[in-house]
């Protein structure tokens, strides 16, 4: 088995060799330690037409060639743009399932409200014509927008993304309603009341939204009642209800009472409380409006309860590293508080302990069981180790606009060779010298950086294909006949 990675990258201009874009790819095949590889086995799967349902579909005979495609009922929508959703072709044989999938591609357009597929016999022997007959939808003559006063016609095309000369389609227009009471709650009009007054019905000609504003609401404060072991300020960070900045009605001011927002500023609330060890914390909110109903003080209410400690940690499914070793490497140790950031920086220094030697897909899940009776949780890593893995062959590949870098310059730079028992924190510093060179181009902002990407070898590609000499090995023993030693964790918290 393999992985594959990829380090995209372009030339620095301080770089001697001017490369305006360069890609660097490099594939690590990583392989199995052990000598024997299981032979896999593939199923094949074979999927039949379902039967026929038609006339026309009992009389296709086996081995047909579709002879001609012809295109039938279009008005508005020209044959070449219909021809360029369908697959059928003439002078291919005719495959029932290929012109079901036309059918759903052809309505998926949402331009026809029905496709039907007909045959016909063709004047050449063992041929068919297949007709493809469709029905347009009607087009909208004009979209309108009545009772709007704060928020202009112009800004509400936007959000319906319907327009004149569209399909009119009453599931698209009742959508384009879910979007702008949508879009009016967003800005604080919770009373916001929209009809569909034309466009639903058969015979309607365009698309009609007849509007009811009412008052635009806005947050005066935001305030927190019941919390001790956090402050104010701090449950502000992590809330996304803002009071309004300016403390009159003005565009400006924002601060909109978003109550789908509020609610999910509970859930985020509660989440952090219970991040720190408060399993069963409860959080409300209360809105306070003034008495024309267009400002709102917004109080969240907190019922914090006791704070778990972690009673006990153990690990289930660990082989390679004994109990005391991997507890060696954790911080969040039983007596102390639950702390959910804490946990997880312990779940990647065991992924890179595993990492270290090989087991670069080892599965890590931890999971935290609260006791009925006290306030205590009781902390289970359950390990999935899967294959131990060595270096296979390395590719690199460098594009570009005129690439011209040698593949020395990335290879010198990677500190793994085929042969090695795979290291994945060697790999995240080949990573960090290919960045640090210069003569790539890194851009966080774009996503531009040099990267390494594992894939799975093919079949027919062997571990190093000669790269590595027999019998010798960097890092550590492929036997996996005694317990690795795991890496010291570094002083303090800081995770590798």
């Amino acid at each position: 088995m393999i992985f594959s990675a990829k380090v995209v990258a372009t030339r620095s201009p301080s770089g001697r060799l001017c490369v305006p874009v360069a890609a660097l790819w490099v594939g690590l095949q990583l392989c199995l330690v052990e000598a024997s590889f299981a032979q896999a086995s593939f199923a094949q799967t074979s999927f039949a037409p379902s039967a026929p349902t038609s006339p026309q579909a009992a009389a296709r005979p086996a081995g047909q060639v579709v002879a001609e495609v012809r295109i039938a009922g279009n008005h508005s929508v020209d044959d070449q743009e219909i021809r360029a959703q369908i697959d059928t072709r003439a002078g291919q044989p005719f495959d029932p399932m290929t012109v079901q999938r036309d059918v759903k591609s052809l309505t998926k357009t949402r331009k026809f409200f029905d496709v039907k597929v007909k045959t016909q016999p063709s004047p050449q022997p063992g041929s068919v014509v297949v007709i493809y007959e469709v029905f347009e939808f009607p087009r909208l003559a004009y979209v309108h927008f009545l009772g709007n006063e704060q928020i202009s016609a112009r800004a509400l095309r936007r959000q319906v993304e319907i327009k004149e000369g569209d399909p009119r389609d009453t599931s698209a227009i009742e959508s384009a309603k879910r979007k702008l009471t949508k879009f009016y709650e967003e800005r604080g009009y919770n009373k916001v009341q929209i009809i569909v007054a034309e466009g639903l019905r058969r015979d309607d000609r365009g698309a009609v939204f007849r509007i009811h504003e009412g008052p635009q609401q806005r947050i005066w404060k935001v305030d927190f009642v019941g919390n001790t072991i956090v402050s104010g300020g701090r449950l502000k960070t992590q809330i996304q209800a803002k009071p309004s900045k300016i403390k009159y009605i003005t565009p400006m001011a924002k601060g909109y009472v978003n109550r789908r927002m509020i609610d999910e500023d509970v859930h985020r609330l509660t989440a952090y409380y219970r991040s720190l060890g408060y399993m069963v914390a409860r959080v409300g909110r209360v809105l306070k409006f003034d008495d024309d109903g267009r400002w709102a003080e917004l109080t969240f209410v907190v019922d914090e309860g006791p704070r778990f400690v972690v009673r006990s940690v153990t690990f289930s499914g660990n082989q390679t590293f004994g109990e005391d070793q991997l507890q060696s490497l954790i911080n969040l140790q039983a007596g102390q508080y639950f702390d959910l950031p804490q946990m997880n920086k312990d779940v990647r220094q065991l992924s890179d302990a595993y990492g270290s030697v090989g087991f670069i897909k080892a599965d890590i899940k931890p999971s935290p069981r609260t006791l009925e009776s006290t306030p205590e949780v009781d902390l289970v890593y359950d390990i999935s180790e899967g294959d131990r893995y060595r270096v296979g062959r390395i590719h690199v590949t460098i594009t570009g606009d005129n690439p011209h870098t040698q593949r020395s310059v990335a290879l010198d730079r990677i500190s793994v060779r085929p042969g090695d028992i795979v290291d994945i924190r060697e790999i995240r510093a080949s990573e960090r010298r290919l960045r640090a060179s210069g003569l790539f181009l890194t851009d966080p902002l774009k996503g531009v950086r040099p990267q390494i990407v594992f894939r799975e070898p093919e079949q027919d590609e062997t571990v190093a294909q000669g790269s590595a000499r027999p019998g010798t090995f960097r890092g550590q023993s492929p036997d996996g006949a005694d317990r690795l030693q795991p890496p010291k964790r570094p002083a303090g918290r800081v995770p590798w």
